[in-house]
């Protein structure tokens, strides 16, 4: 900007001295050659429109050049020099139309690159942008003068061309695109990889913008195949991606406005029947779907970065509900709130989870977190250190699923941690294979050994109840005992368990 200034300054400052030049030398020069007054007047007129035409040719070259680099810039792509979206699209339509009155097809390529964000920390800025441009460069290369290209985001390029039979297949384009960027990589002795998308004209889209989208559908579908992946776009894919676009704006709505439910499902002394606390579950009833299956919902609400707005509307209204009906501490010296693999293995959501936790004291005293093996297995070093920072500020935690995990029984002695739930799948087969008793027995013996609670999920029948319990297993919870119910439900719940307990007492 200030070199800009100083240029700007410069080219004034000139025209300045050249304009009092002219004024000055050119008055001097009728002064001392016209006598006649009358005819110096007109001279004068004439002088005086010569310079205003001058002035208007000057400034009409420089706004002329000035409009025509704001257009350069605005079509292209600072740092690589393809055309921008917009520009693109344009010349797409272009394509299109031409292809179309040759009866041939158009081939779109859509190329990202995999875990960008990596590899801009692990080469810097600097390297990052002199990567993408020997990219540019290769690909400028490589293809002809009538193959449009260009860069649509940090990480992402479109190459589009006509293409006949005697330009091969769609797949020797896709792979022929992908050779180029690992030639680059390799240049630049880099590991990195691409997933490409892939979309036909018309047959994907009958005009610019919806064989882009086509593209860009099919580019979704190869990056949840994994690195490297090349895909063709497939409607039916396209059409569920659109209804899974429609249901994260409706979950996201539905957040905002709090309309998703909780139920709660009380956990019992696996000897007394007394209640020792209950698990809160987070339900959604979508006004066209009906009931959307929790698991579904979680894991668009992680992949869209709405995992913390969602623990956040379950412990605010977990809160709620059960300081509202006397509940916290008095029936219930438990609850257990579920957060995602998601949330615990990232610090910055967890301190988030925090500071939501510190907005609702009443709740904390009786909170417990449960998180699933798997979540705690994904670096058991950083989940020790994890759990250890979190205890420190007062939170409990419980193992969700325990027993599916190959190292289930070591995490025992290295995580600390309150509760461990056995996974139903155990419960189901506890009648059936004897090898499974042996394994619950197992756990709840080592469990008490480090003085960790144990509880198992899923129980469903008076059977499994009795072998659970001979098993040496402290908690149940499953249909058998009580089912999921809304917070009206669970406090009469809770009023008729402790009426029949102060009656067997007296």
């Amino acid at each position: 900007m200030k070199r800009t200034s100083r240029i700007a300054a410069l080219i004034a400052a000139v025209y300045m001295v050249l304009g009092a030049a002219w004024i000055l030398f050119s008055d001097k020069a009728l002064q001392s050659t016209i006598t006649d007054l009358a005819l110096m007047t007109q001279l004068q007129t004439y002088k005086g429109w010569f310079y205003v035409a001058v002035n208007a040719l000057l400034l009409y070259w420089l706004i002329r050049e000035a409009l025509k680099r704001f257009e350069r810039q605005d079509q292209r792509d600072p740092l690589t020099n393809l055309y921008r979206h917009h520009q693109f699209i344009t010349y797409l339509k272009e394509l299109m139309h031409v292809a179309a009155s040759r009866n041939e097809k158009v081939l779109l390529l859509h190329l990202d690159i995999d875990n960008f964000k990596s590899l801009n920390q692990e080469l810097g800025y600097r390297g990052a942008d002199s990567f993408l441009r020997a990219l540019a460069d290769k690909f400028r290369t490589f293809y002809q003068a009538d193959t449009l290209l260009a860069r649509l985001g940090t990480d992402q390029f479109v190459v589009a061309r006509t293409i006949g039979t005697q330009q091969g297949s769609w797949e020797q384009q896709a792979l022929a695109l992908n050779r180029c960027f690992s030639q680059t990589a390799a240049a630049h002795n880099l590991k990195v990889s691409c997933c490409i998308g892939v979309a036909l004209g018309p047959d994907d889209g009958d005009n610019a913008r919806a064989l882009l989208l086509a593209s860009s559908a099919s580019l979704a579908s190869a990056r949840e195949e994994g690195p490297d992946s090349i895909r063709l776009f497939n409607r039916a894919l396209s059409e569920a991606e659109e209804k899974r676009q429609i249901l994260v704006a409706d979950l996201r709505q539905a957040i905002e406005e709090r309309t998703l439910s909780l139920v709660y499902q009380p956990q019992f002394n696996a000897v007394s029947g007394q209640i020792t606390g209950c698990e809160v579950l987070l339900r959604w009833c979508h006004p066209m779907l009906g009931w959307v299956p929790p698991e579904q919902f979680v894991g668009l609400a992680e992949q869209h970065n709405l995992i913390s707005a969602l623990s956040a509307l379950v412990v605010s209204q977990t809160a709620a509900e059960l300081d509202s009906k006397g509940l916290l501490g008095n029936q219930l010296p438990r609850v257990s709130v579920n957060i995602s693999a998601l949330e615990f293995n990232n610090p910055a959501l967890m301190d988030t989870l925090q500071q939501e936790l510190n907005g609702v004291p009443q709740l904390l005293p009786f909170l417990q977190l449960e998180i699933t093996e798997t979540a705690a297995l994904t670096d058991l070093n950083a989940s020790v250190l994890q759990l250890s920072r979190l205890k420190q500020k007062g939170l409990r935690f419980a193992i969700d699923d325990f027993g599916t995990g190959y190292t289930s029984l070591m995490m025992l002695k290295e995580l600390p941690i309150d509760e461990v739930k056995i996974d139903r799948a155990f419960i189901r087969d506890l009648l059936k294979q004897p090898r499974t008793i042996a394994i619950v027995e197992a756990i709840t013996a080592m469990a008490r050994g480090f003085g960790i609670n144990v509880v198992a999920e899923g129980v469903e029948t008076r059977e499994q109840l009795e072998c659970l319990t001979a098993c040496g297993c402290q908690e149940v919870q499953g249909y058998l005992l009580a089912m999921p119910m809304a917070i009206d439900e669970l406090a009469s719940f809770l009023d008729k368990q402790k009426d029949a307990q102060d009656k067997a007492q007296a």
